[in-house]
């Protein structure tokens, strides 16, 4: 019997399994369906007729749900329509042609490669580092051997050999467990890919306890530590560059991956905004960042240095601006700004505090003193996972007026903090609440 329903989480939430696998269809959408197992397991799936084998039937399974969101379980079936359907693809007999040609007697380093080579092809940003990380200490334990030859103890031996390391390592990041984390991670995913592709039967790294820990870190500047920041970044001998985009980190709250690659184009002085397009963004959103007082100082100091060049922090050293602008600069390199923070942590006088925490610091404090918290996520660009590409692009706009309100907000918290004349005189939370509700900004 053939069952056709909406594909709504309301519905398929709420389909009971049978004795026997039931199959439902979506309206409006031939081929897509959701099989529903006697165990109670719910996975889309796309059935198609062959195009070499007129009349016989093939089915690809997409995902479970609700692990497959319905949205992204239509995006794959959209893609797989428009092979078979537009193209006269089988994905079926190329997914085998594929396994033919890479075969089991891949190794992991090759399959890497497949790996990497389909990362850039997605535009992925992180594939360079997850490269660096497969080098570091994937390929120098696992990556001669086949792919299904890889056992439980391979990946427990990458383990170990990211713990020791660390304990040479005076710096180590939670004694390497961070590292040891997004190790995992990448090479579960790589594995995860080869299962896909049927290379492997099983993932052996999800069959391991990990002992890594996430880096996530919730440390935020205290009043007293922005007027250590502020005052004595200039006693620390890092360039003024460097000192520019960690000073430009903290007024505007945004990535210091995004302030290293900030162009002079991006700047829309017209209308006091710093533009990042879509592809410039961690997550793919047009973002318009509001200039208050000291992100607009910081860029006209900073273009004394780099004026001539497409970057406005780009990579000098120069302690003062030269008398010929070099055209051909380079963004900071990411080790730049952490590596400035890490040493001179004494002369700055505040604890365990890296670039990261600048941006945190901000939103913390405009929402403390009384912003709504939909500002500091505004300011820091933060997405909720579903996206509508046209929607994002006109709503950027709309939102205009909260990021300058938040901007103002904080160029206000600055001003009563970095204008005092040492930290006793630094005031208080309540104290600013009430400065700045007596100034009309909240």
């Amino acid at each position: 019997m053939t069952h056709s329903i909406k594909f709504l989480d309301t519905v398929i939430r709420n389909l009971p399994s049978q004795s026997k696998r039931q199959t439902f269809w979506c309206y409006g959408c031939p081929g897509f369906g959701l099989r529903i197992n006697p165990c109670g397991s719910k996975v889309f799936i796309f059935k198609y007729m062959s195009g070499a084998q007129k009349g016989k039937s093939r089915w690809i399974s997409i995902g479970q749900y609700p692990e497959w969101s319905i949205h992204r379980a239509r995006r794959e079936y959209d893609r797989l329509y428009i092979q078979v359907h537009e193209y006269g693809r089988d994905p079926v007999e190329e997914m085998k042609l594929e396994k033919e040609k890479l075969e089991e007697q891949i190794s992991v380093a090759e399959f890497i490669n497949v790996y990497i080579e389909l990362g850039k092809q997605k535009g992925k940003k992180s594939i360079q580092e997850e490269l660096r990380i497969f080098r570091l200490d994937v390929i120098p334990v696992i990556g001669e051997k086949l792919l299904h030859e890889v056992t439980v103890d391979d990946i427990e031996k990458i383990q170990t050999r990211i713990l020791i390391r660390a304990q040479q390592t005076a710096n180590a990041t939670r004694n390497g467990k961070v590292v040891l984390k997004n190790t995992l991670a990448h090479t579960r995913q790589l594995f995860n890919l080869a299962k896909k592709k049927r290379l492997i039967e099983n993932n052996p790294v999800t069959e391991i306890e990990s002992l890594g820990t996430s880096g996530s870190r919730d440390r935020v500047l205290t009043f007293e530590e922005i007027w250590k920041f502020w005052h004595h970044i200039d006693k620390t001998g890092i360039s003024p560059i460097t000192a520019n985009a960690l000073k430009f980190n903290l007024v505007t709250m945004q990535r210091s991956i995004e302030v290293r690659n900030m162009k002079f184009s991006g700047l829309k002085l017209d209308e006091g905004v710093w533009q990042m397009e879509m592809h410039e963004t961690k997550n793919k959103t047009m973002h318009r960042v509001p200039l208050n007082r000291y992100a607009l100082e910081i860029i006209e100091d900073a273009s004394r240095f780099t004026g001539r060049s497409q970057y406005i922090f780009g990579a000098t050293r120069a302690q003062t601006p030269p008398a010929q602008l070099n055209p051909k600069l380079k963004p900071l390199s990411k080790f730049a700004l952490p590596q400035a923070v890490r040493r001179n942590r004494d002369i700055f006088e505040i604890d365990d505090f890296c670039p990261h925490d600048l941006r945190r610091t901000g939103a913390t404090w405009i929402t403390a003193v009384g912003l709504p918290k939909l500002y500091a996520k505004l300011m820091l660009n933060h997405s909720d996972g579903e996206r509508d590409i046209t929607g994002e692009v006109y709503v950027q706009y709309s939102y205009d007026f909260e990021k300058k309100k938040a901007m103002q907000v904080w160029e206000f918290i600055l001003d009563q903090i970095t204008s005092c004349t040492s930290t006793g005189d630094i005031p208080s939370l309540d104290q600013l609440r009430t400065n700045i509700k007596n100034s009309g900004l909240i």
